[in-house]
């Protein structure tokens, strides 16, 4: 079966970026400029209104069709090369995408990142880049750019380097394994399933956005008689109140500020504290400027029939679960409305969001552009008849590293439905502690659970969770944690660590806690109990001085990753490769829950984290159905001893 690999050049009044690919290819607007094509040693190009015989051969033949980032060759083929040029359909099955490929090894996920960091012997062509770009631009006068023949042809040499390029990334990295395949299809058929968005709702939260954000930047003036926009004088104005501000950037702002733009705890102890009309004016400014208040935007331009397309990228994280994309449905804001001490019913925030009043929502809800930012997520609706059901499993990752470590007295507790959180607490505190009168206490159990099971030190364990508490009290929870609550979990560490690093160093394969390491053609794997393998790219020796000693200087090893958008060397260690190993087997205990969910009527239209969203017809809700098929492990994970548990939720409102 021969593989075609394919590559469209397209123009268009809309923007790819704000819309996404499925609202793009619907835009009248949208025209192909030509199609590059390349079978076994021959490179095509297809231009409207040239012949389709050779190419109407292949599609009806049973060739694969491969593309990078298949989800944009789909959307045009199936939007514009199908109803305006009566091509057939191309079946999910039929098409590969090299980018998937690449998002399972770990390796960029742009074209050109892929074929750079692989030493392809492919150039990117940035003149055609910047002219087949600039052809979707409007001109001072308000119209797009003549393409003419000279235009068309310097476009279609674009295009067949792209595919030049392309080939050479496929011919290189492969294709997924057939179960990985299997997961993509069905990623496929969730992304083309999509979401529904209440447009209304949405209207009603931007206006209550532009009104409320008018007396913000008002006050904004009185204290710093600046424009929100005035980056450079903002921050000579806050370093002139001894403020100090290295740049403006939000992860400044979070930090000096002590949270996020969507409210989450950030922060850094080591800044000295602001003045208070610098606090209230950059706070100002980071709510007004949150990307998050952005999404609604995004959500009104990228719907197509009130539906919202491709929020998902196929491991899109390295373990393997998935990000978001478009509105970003992973990074939505968490509720923070209460009402009497409790969260606010979604009706309730709904009903108040709507009126898209924002003085009545600051009477009803509290401070107005807060209030729609922790209701964002009750933009996503089910369709008519439907509702959503949800699961989410519950400290899985937790759960995952003590059963993985052995350490059975604490799975015991969760296999009875105990709190580890006060387990944890009571080790701490040394005395019993209660949920409901030692609240503070709890939170610390529960910090540390969460925080400490991937080898963190005291100093960003004071810095994530216990700003308001001395070091020395974080070194203790550090040593309660590894010596007294969870000791275990250190020779997991350590075991993965040692078995790791032998094979980088002597080339042969080594196995730890059911992980095995092995070098495969530029990557190191860890396959996984599972079944399923881990990648680390271009894996290398190293030495590495510790942290707590410059003379002790220890064997290591590195491997190259995307951190933080950036394509850097990481220093691998024993808590990390315990933190992929457990979120890996956390996502594929949520695929297998995905898939029994499909074949149990419950159709899966999104997944956030370690949850599934399902969309069944209202008379099929059953929320202790969706629970049992949840919590019905594969058989490895029985294995494993892991204590699954899920929370469900079900109604007509997206609300986790």
């Amino acid at each position: 079966m021969s593989k075609i690999v394919i590559d469209f050049e397209t123009t268009s009044n809309c923007d790819l970026k704000q819309c996404g690919s499925r609202r793009y290819a619907e835009d009248p607007t949208t025209e192909i400029l030509c199609l590059s094509f390349e079978g076994i040693g021959s490179l095509e190009t297809w231009v409207p209104g040239g012949s389709t015989e050779h190419l109407l051969d292949l599609v009806q033949g049973d060739s694969i069709f491969v593309a990078h980032n298949a989800g944009f060759e789909k959307d045009i083929w199936r939007c514009i090369m199908v109803p305006r040029y009566g091509f057939p359909d191309i079946p999910n099955d039929r098409w590969e995408d090299t980018l998937a490929v690449c998002a399972m090894k770990n390796l960029p996920l742009d074209l050109d990142g892929a074929a750079r960091v692989l030493h392809l012997a492919t150039s990117k062509d940035l003149d055609g880049r910047r002219l087949v770009i600039g052809l979707s631009r409007f001109n001072k006068k308000g119209y797009l750019p003549e393409v003419t023949p000279q235009v068309l042809s310097r476009a279609a040499a674009y295009c067949e380097d792209d595919v030049a390029a392309e080939r050479s990334v496929s011919d290189r990295v492969g294709s997924l394994t057939p179960e990985e395949r299997e997961v993509w299809l069905l990623d496929q058929r969730i992304n083309e399933r999509g979401v529904g968005v209440d447009l209304d709702y949405v209207r009603a939260c931007r206006k209550i956005v532009a009104e409320a954000s008018a007396p913000l930047a008002a006050e904004f003036t009185g204290l710093t008689g600046l424009k929100v926009t005035q980056t450079i004088k903002i921050k000579g104005w806050a370093n002139s109140l001894g403020a100090r501000l290295p740049d403006l950037t939000k992860d400044t702002l979070a930090e000096m500020l002590g949270r996020d733009e969507d409210g989450q705890v950030a922060g850094r102890d080591d800044y000295t504290p602001l003045p208070d009309e610098v606090h209230r004016a950059l706070s100002i400014r980071q709510l007004i400027g949150s990307a998050s208040i952005k999404k609604l935007g995004r959500m009104e331009d990228a719907a197509v029939g009130g539906r919202l397309y491709r929020l998902l990228q196929y491991h899109g994280a390295g373990p393997g679960r998935w990000a978001g994309r478009i509105v970003q449905p992973q990074n939505f804001p968490r509720g923070s409305l209460k009402l009497g001490g409790e969260p606010t019913p979604v009706d309730v925030v709904v009903s108040s969001l709507m009126t898209g009043d924002w003085q009545y929502v600051e009477a009803t809800l509290g401070p107005a552009v807060e209030s729609v930012l922790s209701g964002l997520r009750h933009a996503l609706i089910p369709a008519d008849g439907c509702a959503f059901i949800s699961g989410d499993f519950s400290q899985i990752e937790a759960r995952i590293t003590l059963a993985l470590a052995g350490q059975w007295d604490k799975v015991e507790i969760l296999k009875n439905g105990g709190d580890i959180y006060i387990d944890m607490a009571e080790k701490i505190f040394r005395r019993p502690i209660s949920k409901k009168n030692d609240p503070e206490e709890r939170t610390a159990g529960k910090s540390a659970v969460l925080g400490l099971g991937f080898q963190m030190g005291a100093p960003r364990f004071h810095r994530e969770y216990a700003q308001n508490r001395g070091l020395d009290f974080c070194k203790e929870i550090v040593r309660v944690y590894r010596e007294d609550w969870a000791p275990k979990v250190p020779e997991l560490w350590n075991g993965l660590n040692q078995a790791a690093l032998y094979t980088v160093w002597d080339g042969t394969p080594h196995e730890a806690y059911g992980v095995t390491y092995a070098l495969e053609d530029g990557w190191m794997t860890a396959r996984l109990p599972s079944g399923r393998k881990l990648w680390y790219f271009n894996p290398q020796k190293a030495t590495k001085a510790m942290p707590w000693d410059e003379d002790d200087v220890r064997k290591t090893w590195t491997y190259q990753a995307n951190k933080t958008g950036k394509w850097t060397t990481i220093y691998a260690f024993g808590g990390l490769l315990t933190e992929n190993v457990a979120q890996a087997l956390a996502r594929d205990l949520l695929v297998a829950a995905m898939f029994k969910a499909e074949s149990n009527g419950f159709p899966v239209v999104l997944t956030v984290h370690d949850e599934v969203v399902s969309e069944p017809l209202e008379k099929d809700v059953d929320e202790v159905a969706f629970q049992q098929l949840m919590c019905d492990s594969p058989a490895w994970a029985a294995k494993l001893g892991i204590p699954v548990a899920t929370e469900t939720w079900a109604g007509n409102r997206y609300r986790k």
